[in-house]
């Protein structure tokens, strides 16, 4: 099947604390981050200030020029009572791969838990009751103009990255520069398996040499594919893919997109100001606001310059005159040089501006952090050290708090693990059970020759199409819901929607109108029939990814599987322990099985999930009517306009069978009480670590 590793160089979403989607195997898992259409995808209407703003107004408040464009101000943090003292330990399931969060391959809350750890009161923070706080101690975020939308972001003297080196303009250059995508050479891709960059074809994915030392293109299928092993779907011994000279930034924004021209730096190298071309609905967390990876490392190492300043001076330039020398060991280090699963030799690679240092990280199962020395532009930690468990089992995890090795534990939440930690209340153990920030759902492969792709079909899309919606009708949804959802929350109902929550504003006009429930019940003979009159030959092999060690996600998909074999279709276990990256990999699967993890809330978030060639589409989904919604979203304040915009996206992804949403996820926390006091949750990323700062160790 043809091998799809395309960029993403055109569209995705920079948001709040990391990115807008991030995947995730559970409970531990993105939407989330992750989301419109390319560079010049948007209307001249965002020339004109949005109906609705105060581009007049001047009072200053959030939202209003000279008022803040990254949330509520917070001012001056409550000074510690005490130094920090005491350790906590809390256990997650997916380890850190990378710690750059803002590339596609490092897009994971797996990768941004431990990175919030780091870098929690950077510009914006979300507060208990979902208020954007813009924590003003680091830095702010002013709104100059509404027409055209102009922001400065200013980082206070004095905030420095946990080696001493001031945070500055450089940093946001480099976040601007990385996500803008003009700087990316068209005939340069990012593969999808190891994060290097190659030439393209003209199919847009990575020639290969092979051993005889020919190029290798997909217009030759047979051969193309031949060159990956056929389960890890990586090249085999003697292929390679074939080097480019050219730059390729492994994301995107459609916000940062818009800014063409390169923000203005102040005298004092402390502040930008960024001009859009267009407005943007999200820009209070789709600007400047999320710091990303520090400036002067990546110069350091990408350049070989030795002297902080200087290196950071060099990366501006490099931007600043578009020179592709130096941005190519620039984006090339970018994408791959925060790449480690334990702790790396190279202390730069792990820096952070917030809390709390990582002082150790043994390989991919446990990591420690300690409080930093000298942070004041923040929230104060009480805890001196955190101790970060990986635990892939809930039930290993639950046993892990009953043998009190773990204080704190976010499983993946079923019935039965709820029952073992209520059992453990005599011995201290509270429970928060709420709803979750991720909905589970399935999504369907197009573009790598299998059976939902038109390829398969000699370029047929419509006998594609009705292979996807025959599938999409065998998905238990129901079935799965009762089973393994309403023991837990006996009043959880199917999630109808793919961009809102169920019982938001907008859900029951979305849901109503979509299509989706359309798809409440299994319909077998619907399957079967459209599967007949399309004369597609059964059965047809769905190689099903999900999640290794999670047993619901291994429930769901025996449920699919004999769920599906009724109408002819040879559903094959692809559960797989790395999982996250080979989303980006559709050579390995044809459906996979997963949730979005919302962090942030914002209009567009959903923007990266379906929109051509973004962060989070993985598929080969591309519908110009969808671009040209989110496009008309990006400039539409008025909520009513907003909910029909994306009801017609919705719309459309039904009738193009792009995939099927199935339950909004019930979040467990589990916390001994006996030796963690302050331990809450919200229903956004990261859950239960939002408010670190507030966790006490007792005892």
């Amino acid at each position: 099947m043809t091998s799809r590793r395309r960029s993403k160089t055109l569209i995705s979403l920079f948001a709040s604390a990391s990115v807008a989607a991030m995947v995730t195997a559970g409970a531990a898992g993105a939407t989330t981050a992750p989301p419109g259409t390319d560079a010049a995808g948007t209307e001249a209407a965002g020339s004109e200030a949005p109906a609705g703003s105060d581009a007049a107004a001047g009072s200053g408040g959030v939202g209003e020029v000279g008022g803040s464009a990254c949330g509520i101000p917070h001012g001056p943090w409550e000074p510690a009572a005490a130094a920090p003292s005491g350790e906590v330990r809390v256990a997650w399931n997916d380890p850190l791969l990378s710690f750059n969060s803002n590339t596609n391959r490092g897009n994971a809350t797996a990768n941004n838990n431990p990175l919030y750890l780091m870098n929690a009161g950077g510009f914006s923070m979300y507060n208990a009751d979902l208020e954007l706080i813009n924590n003003d101690q680091f830095g702010t975020c002013t709104i100059e103009s509404l027409d055209p939308l102009t922001i400065t972001y200013r980082i206070n003297e004095g905030v420095t990255w946990s080696d001493g080196t001031q945070v500055d303009a450089a940093d946001l250059i480099l976040q601007w520069g990385a996500g803008n995508g003009q700087f990316n050479d068209a005939s340069t891709v990012v593969t999808g398996d190891t994060g290097e960059t190659a030439e393209a074809d003209e199919n847009g994915n990575p020639i290969i040499v092979g051993p005889d030392g020919a190029d290798i293109t997909s217009v030759d299928e047979e051969a193309y594919n031949a060159a990956y092993d056929p389960d890890s779907g990586a090249l085999l011994e003697g292929y390679a893919y074939k080097i480019s000279a050219g730059v390729a930034f492994d994301t995107s924004s459609p916000s940062l997109a818009l800014i063409s021209e390169m923000p203005t730096i102040s005298e004092d190298g402390l502040a930008v100001t960024t001009v859009w071309d267009s407005f943007y609905v999200d820009y209070q967390i789709a600007g400047l606001s999320t710091l990303g990876v520090p400036a002067h490392v990546v110069a350091q190492r990408a350049l070989g310059i030795e002297d902080p300043a200087e290196a950071k001076q060099a990366l501006i330039d490099a931007f600043a005159n578009d020179d592709p020398a130096a941005l190519k060991p620039i984006a090339d280090f970018w994408n791959t040089g925060f790449d480690a699963n334990s702790l790396p030799d190279d202390p730069g690679l792990y820096l952070g501006v917030g809390p709390y240092n990582l002082t150790a990280y043994d390989e991919v199962t446990q990591m420690t952090f300690e409080a930093r020395e000298g942070y004041t532009w923040g929230p104060q930690p009480n805890v001196q050290t955190i101790v970060y468990r990986i635990i892939g089992d809930p039930t290993a995890a639950v046993q892990a708090l009953q043998n009190e090795e773990i204080d704190i534990i976010q499983p993946q939440a079923t019935a039965d693990i709820l029952d073992q930690l209520a059992g453990l209340a005599d011995r201290g153990v509270e429970v928060i059970s709420d709803n979750g920030a991720t909905f589970e759902h399935v999504d369907l492969a197009m573009n790598n020759g299998g059976p939902f792709d038109p390829a398969a079909y000699g370029g047929d899309e419509a006998t594609a199409l009705a292979v996807r919606q025959a599938f999409l009708k065998t998905i238990p949804r129901q079935e799965i819901l009762d089973r393994l959802i309403v023991p837990l929350v006996p009043d959880a109902v199917l999630r109808d929607s793919f961009t809102q929550v169920p019982g938001s504003p907008m859900y029951e006009g979305i849901a109503s109108t979509n299509g989706v429930r359309d798809f409440a019940e299994v319909d077998i003979e619907g399957a079967t029939a459209l599967l007949e009159e399309a004369g597609v030959t059964t059965p047809l092999d769905v190689r099903f990814l999900y999640a290794a060690n999670n047993p619901r996600r291994a429930a769901e998909y025996e449920l699919i599987r004999d769920s599906a074999a009724q109408a002819g279709f040879n559903v094959i276990d692809g559960n797989s322990p790395t999982w996250g990256v080979d989303l980006n990999n559709t050579d390995l699967y044809d459906a996979a099985l997963f949730g979005w993890q919302s962090t942030s809330i914002n209009v567009s978030d959903s923007e990266s999930n379906y929109a051509t060639d973004t962060i989070n589409n993985h598929y080969g989904f591309s519908n110009a009517e969808v671009d040209e919604l989110y496009a008309q979203l990006q400039v539409t304040t008025d909520a009513a306009e907003q909910e029909a915009i994306l009801g017609r996206v919705e719309a459309i992804l039904v009738e193009e069978a792009f995939g099927i949403p199935i339950f909004q996820h019930p979040s467990i926390t589990g916390y001994n009480s006996t030796y963690v006091s302050g331990v809450s949750n919200i229903a956004i990323a990261p859950t239960v670590f939002f408010n670190v700062w507030e966790w006490q160790a007792v005892g």
